[in-house]
């Protein structure tokens, strides 16, 4: 009978779970970034939100009675030429 000495050995098996272990953390890791990263583009999302939002109440509060703002020319000047 031969004996049969040849295979992979225990190199090779230390070797694929270290690949494998590898993968495994890298997937967690870039999962754990991406979340990160959608988070962060929400929560500028609502931030700008929020911003246009208030900006418009600010432009809003500015009008007076007749309807028009103070930051336009000629608006407090009285010439109804303008």
């Amino acid at each position: 009978m031969t004996d049969f000495t040849g295979g992979p050995g225990f190199l090779a098996f230390v070797f694929t779970f270290a690949l494998a272990l590898a993968a495994v953390l890298l997937s967690r890791s870039l999962t754990k970034h991406i979340r990160k990263v959608k988070a962060d583009e929400r929560r500028q999302a609502e931030e700008s939100a929020r911003a246009a939002k208030g900006s418009d109440a600010v432009v809003g509060s500015d009008a007076d009675a007749t309807g028009q703002s103070g930051d336009e020319p000629g608006a407090d000047d009285g010439d109804p030429k303008a």
